[in-house]
């Protein structure tokens, strides 16, 4: 036996050293495969250049990072995802371009990809803008397509020399928004739904209870379908030196193009395969060594600090802040930002140490969400009255969309700006009670319970409320409801009875929301930042910090071995790796369901807002 304990113990410690071994081996490797992927030094262009913006990626708001998983990816295979880039920096890096005497020319290729809130209408409009204000330097932009989404046609249209490969399309075919409804197969397979809510308008539960719209909020998803459709012909229009009236003539008629057609009615200048654009570009900057163009990327030309440390200038005295908070995703009840759901005391954290820095003079909350527990928003909210408190003024400038609970934490602002097509609102309350008893029971499983009193558990999935139940629900929902119209009235300086008429759990664009008072003027992420330099009344040193900041590889793959101080636990809901259309709407409401997670099972959401609202090629 005792021989048998010596085997058994020497064999432990040899799986341990060889363990252990084996961990400081793969350490080793797996940094030398990340130290490849970080570059040191910033890649130098050369003179006659073209600037490549290449769409085959995700812009969003807010800045992104690097999974463990995608690095892991990037450094043992060749695949990689399409590269994310936040519209701050593209903005920026446009407006460097305008000046560059390297930078001959602006080319645009691709198709956007959109991922989680990536790709809002409002965020493409403000990308425009950016692209509109380059032009003012008189260097072309030029543009090649293939086949284009309408999204992508968009960006196009601003183009003054566009390009189409012979064997292209393009499709103008109108917008959409489409939702899957589960309230009968929840019927049919015993999962039992109960729902308390304000509002005719809010219509964030049809999807569970119903198996189609109803006629309140079928109403208003297409006066928002019918209005954003309206900017998007005016805006192509414009861009195409036609009239809006003409291009609607054409769409009646016909809204799929060939080369010739797209060439013919004026959607396009040109119809050249990609080695002539080629020649084009060499002739307009001038010829390198690889027998193409002289480029220079755009994610190479974007202005990444190599660190998140903050700037100073020559004399070592830091200059005064403005801090882009970024909300980005659906606000949940607790930590956690990964650009789909948002922790509300993440943001209230991050509120809190831009608070306790002495150099940060105003704060850009800018906001791409449609909201989400309550719990959540109020959490933000409250530690955005302390910031304003201690004198730090708030703008809010909201993204693509900023509704229900989005709009709940905008409330707290010294200026709200908004895109003429923000979708906003959505003021109302709601509780969504599942319970998984029949279900259950259909395969032999079953609950029981020891309990003080008869509602102890009130909020198990194990049983449905009982009426009672569901009028003290319902009462806590109309109480918070009644709190969200007072924080509207209050914010926007209008009476209760006004708030109430344009609440109901409407949604609205930023013009119909500008029109009703709930949004100061209009403006992108960029007046916003001037309009808090202003309050904050700065001249022309001050620094621009984003929060999150974006993150190299070498910082991400720090902080897979970071240990942390922090008890917060941390919430991501399961992404979807469904190549199939209806697996990919089930996996959407799958999502939204394990994001709400609020204690009171109190929620303000818009889920059936999708990025680029009515953009679902």
């Amino acid at each position: 036996m005792k021989s048998f304990f010596k085997d058994i113990l020497k064999r432990m410690a040899v799986t341990l050293v060889s363990s252990i071994l084996f961990a400081i081996f793969s350490l080793f490797l797996l940094s030398a495969l990340i130290a490849s992927l970080v570059d040191d030094g910033k890649v130098e262009h050369q003179p006659d250049s073209i600037l490549t913006l290449n769409l085959t990626m995700n812009l969003t708001d807010r800045p992104g990072g690097f999974g463990f998983e995608e690095l892991t990816r990037q450094a043992l295979t060749d695949e990689q995802e399409p590269p994310q880039m936040h519209l701050w920096e593209v903005l920026q890096a446009l407006q460097k371009a305008k000046s560059d005497p390297k930078v001959k020319a602006l080319y645009i290729k691709g198709g956007f990809m959109p991922s989680g809130y990536g790709c809002g209408y409002a965020t493409i409009q403000e990308l425009l803008q950016g692209i509109a204000d380059f032009k003012k330097s008189k260097k072309p932009v030029i543009g090649y397509m293939r086949n284009p989404s309408q999204l992508d046609y968009l960006v196009y249209s601003t183009c003054d020399q566009l390009s189409m490969d012979p064997s292209g399309s393009l499709l103008l075919k109108g917008l959409s928004s489409e939702a899957m409804f589960f309230g009968e197969a929840f019927e049919k397979y015993g999962v039992g739904i109960q729902v308390v809510r304000t509002g005719d308008f809010k219509g964030a539960v049809e999807p569970f209870i119903s198996t189609q719209f109803s006629d309140e909020n079928r109403v208003q998803i297409n006066r928002l379908l019918r209005l954003r459709w309206n900017d998007y012909v005016a805006t192509i229009s414009k861009n195409r030196s036609l009239t809006p009236k003409v291009i609607r003539q054409k769409l009646a008629k016909d809204y799929l193009f060939k080369p010739e057609d797209a060439l013919s009615q004026n959607l396009v200048d040109s119809i050249i395969p990609y080695d002539q654009m080629v020649d084009h570009l060499i002739e307009l900057g001038s010829f390198d060594d690889k027998f193409s163009f002289t480029e220079i990327d755009f994610i190479d030309y974007l202005d990444r600090p190599d660190s998140q440390e903050k700037l100073t200038h020559e004399t070592g005295v830091e200059s005064p802040e403005i801090k882009i908070i970024y909300v980005e995703g659906a606000i949940i009840d607790g930590w956690g930002d990964d650009g789909e759901v948002v922790g509300g005391h993440q943001i209230a954290k991050r509120l809190r140490e831009a608070r306790a820095d002495g150099n940060c003079r105003a704060i850009v909350l800018r906001i791409n969400s449609p909201g989400g527990s309550v719990s959540g928003s109020d959490a933000i909210l409250q530690e955005l009255r302390r910031v304003r408190k201690d004198g730090i003024p708030i703008i809010v400038s909201m993204g693509s969309v900023s509704a229900s609970g989005g709009y709940w934490i905008a409330t707290e602002c010294d200026r709200l700006l908004a895109s003429k097509q923000t979708i906003t609102g959505s003021i109302g309350v709601f509780g969504l009670l599942p319970n998984l008893k029949n279900i259950a029971a259909g395969y032999g499983l079953y609950w029981d319970a020891v309990k003080t009193h008869d509602h102890s558990d009130i909020m198990s999935v194990s049983r449905p409320k009982s009426p009672q139940e569901l009028t003290v629900i319902q009462e806590h929902v109309e109480s918070l409801y009644a709190k969200f119209i007072h924080l509207v009235a209050t914010a926007r300086n209008m009476e209760v009875e006004e708030v109430q008429v344009i609440a109901e759990g409407r949604v609205w664009t930023g013009i119909d929301a500008k029109a009703a008072g709930l949004v100061d003027d209009f403006g992108g992420i960029k007046a916003a930042v001037l309009e808090a330099a202003k309050l904050a009344e700065l001249r022309d040193d001050y620094e621009v910090v984003e929060i999150p900041g974006v993150e190299t590889p070498l910082q991400a793959f720090e902080e897979m071995f970071e240990v942390s101080s922090s008890t917060s636990p941390e919430y991501f809901p399961t992404k979807s790796d469904s190549v199939t259309k209806i697996t990919n709407e089930i996996q959407h409401y799958l999502s939204f369901l394990q994001s709400l997670n609020d204690p009171r099972q109190a929620y303000g959401v818009l889920p059936w807002y999708r990025r680029g609202f009515g953009f679902i090629d």
